[in-house]
């Protein structure tokens, strides 16, 4: 009983800091990048380790963002992202242990604001120090939320993927709609103003008729 009691409560326990570390793992942000500038943001990776950058432009201009990947000093990886044209994703593999550095570059802006969402997933390498015996003892276990925790991070980004979608697609209405009152309102002026001009129209033309009819 005792050690079913004590195979229970680690269960409990691993399961708990399985969905912590998922939680926190799959956690997405959202800054501004304001025009003509660069925020980057730093992780100190380890050897081996899968990183998987994904970001969004959910506002701003053209919905475009430089995206750069710096390994320390030394840039790995550029592109110029345009949101529902190209794939906000990069993913490789560390293979020198040091800070990396991710970039939103909004240099090409003058005065547009990008509101842009970002995450940076990590998953694999072991550290020099790193122990295998807990893993080799835990063994079915181990593989089990191993398995959770790789469903949990699916669920995730699926969930974040809709969320940013909706996001942009709801700007995208509330633009439409801005526009199409605008149209409205300048078509109503329009049709005001012709409207006023054709009766000014009509009383001169009737006006000028009658005094031609009283002179004969």
């Amino acid at each position: 009983t005792m050690s079913n009691t004590s195979a229970s409560s680690l269960l409990l326990l691993l399961l708990c800091a399985t969905l912590a570390a998922t939680a926190l793992a799959g956690r997405s942000f959202q800054v501004k990048v304001e025009p003509k500038s660069e925020d980057c943001f730093y992780k100190d990776l380890i050897f081996g380790e899968t990183v998987e950058f994904n970001w969004s432009v959910l506002d701003g201009g053209l919905l475009d963002v430089d995206v750069r990947i710096f390994q320390g000093q030394v840039k790995i990886f550029s592109k110029l992202y345009f949101e529902g044209r190209d794939e906000g994703r990069h993913s490789f593999v560390v293979n020198t242990p040091t800070t990396y550095g991710f970039c939103l570059n909004n240099e090409m802006s003058r005065f547009t604001v990008k509101t842009v969402s970002f995450s940076i997933e990590t998953k694999g390498g072991k550290r020099k120090d790193s122990k295998t015996e807990g893993d080799n003892e835990l063994g079915p276990l181990q593989s089990s939320l191993n398995r959770i925790k790789g469903g949990l991070h699916t669920i995730e980004q699926e969930q974040s993927y809709y969320r940013v979608r909706e996001h942009v697609h709801r700007n995208t209405a509330e633009s439409t709609n801005t526009r199409v009152y605008a149209w409205s309102m300048l078509e109503t002026v329009i049709l005001i103003l012709m409207t006023a001009g054709q009766v000014l129209y009509l009383r001169r033309l009737f006006s000028e008729d009658s005094r031609m009819g009283s002179r004969v």
